[in-house]
């Protein structure tokens, strides 16, 4: 057996999310903590890299909101003319083995003129917001092709997505699609229950619906309240929707926009742990919706 073959196979067992070095025009390679699975037909690269959430990780189970990039390293084999190569990159996203739920198929488009970049490293990436409740499987699929010849790579791996269990959600009544907190200064939905101190932050809650609607509006009361370690106040808002309290809101408003709230916590002194709070009640039909949130503030 030759020598690269007994590395490769050592390295899969370990678990390393990195790929044994392509040395020949065709490879065919797999990892077997994740099934993640690569062929290259005239294209190469050196080492296929998972980022989650900004963090190098090798693992295909991902929390709800999480962003997961994928980056192909020192990509080889692309027909070189006057100094610039012309790749192209696809990603496709499958539900269950049938449904293509995402397609996305120039992610290069700012390289249509070449690029002269040595070594060339390409990344791609998504969203891992997908539909959980009924034990959905997912498999992302990338593909690399030549624009100036025939070779191709293409990469897939296999994943499901897991709750965020963050937030507690109670729930009496309305009815939405999703609810994160996306941190708006790192770009990320928050997974973890680590806040920093001075990060603008969104509660965003998406395809709300399930109002009484009384001559085409609804009339809905939003309330935050943020506590410290003390019980003292760090923000408290009775009804962040005071100016329309009396005077209503199309329930479309809801249904097709994003909804929620936004936040900065700008402490001196931070007095860890921190409890947050948020209640949507329908005025007209009590129905409630209740956000917690138990976190730690910390500087970054």
């Amino acid at each position: 057996m030759p020598i690269t073959m007994k590395i490769y196979i050592l390295l899969a067992f370990l678990g390393l999310f990195i790929f044994n070095s392509c040395q020949f025009n065709q490879s065919v390679n797999k990892d077997l903590t994740t099934g993640a699975y690569s062929r290259g037909d005239g294209i190469t690269c050196d080492n296929v890299v998972l980022q989650i959430n900004g963090k190098t990780e090798n693992r295909n189970e991902f929390i709800d909101g999480e962003t997961v990039k994928i980056i192909f390293e020192n990509v080889n084999g692309l027909t070189r003319i006057e100094n610039k190569t012309y790749p192209e990159m696809s990603m496709f996203i499958v539900k269950n083995e049938q449904d293509t739920i995402k397609a996305q198929k120039d992610i290069l488009y700012d390289a249509k003129d070449g690029v002269d970049i040595y070594p060339l490293q390409l990344s791609s990436s998504f969203i891992a917001a997908l539909p959980y409740q009924n034990g959905e499987k997912y498999k992302v699929i990338v593909q690399i092709k030549d624009k100036k010849g025939k070779g191709k790579f293409t990469y897939s791996l296999p994943f499901q997505v897991k709750p965020n269990e963050v937030l507690k959600i109670e729930n009496n009544g309305l009815k939405y699609k999703y609810i994160y907190l996306w941190d708006e200064d790192t770009q990320l939905a928050v997974v973890d229950n680590h806040l920093y101190n001075r990060h603008k932050y969104d509660l965003v809650i998406e395809r709300l619906n399930g109002f009484k609607v009384s001559e085409g509006k609804v009339f809905p009361i939003l309330s935050l309240r943020i506590t410290d370690k003390n019980q003292q106040k760090i923000l408290d808002n009775p009804n962040l929707l005071k100016e329309i309290e009396q005077i209503g809101i199309k329930p479309d408003e809801f249904e097709k926009n994003p909804f929620g709230v936004n936040f900065i916590l700008a402490e001196k002194k931070i007095n860890n742990p921190y409890k947050l709070t948020l209640r949507l009640k329908d005025i007209l039909s009590g129905k409630e919706l209740n956000i917690k949130m138990d976190f730690t503030l910390e500087e970054e």
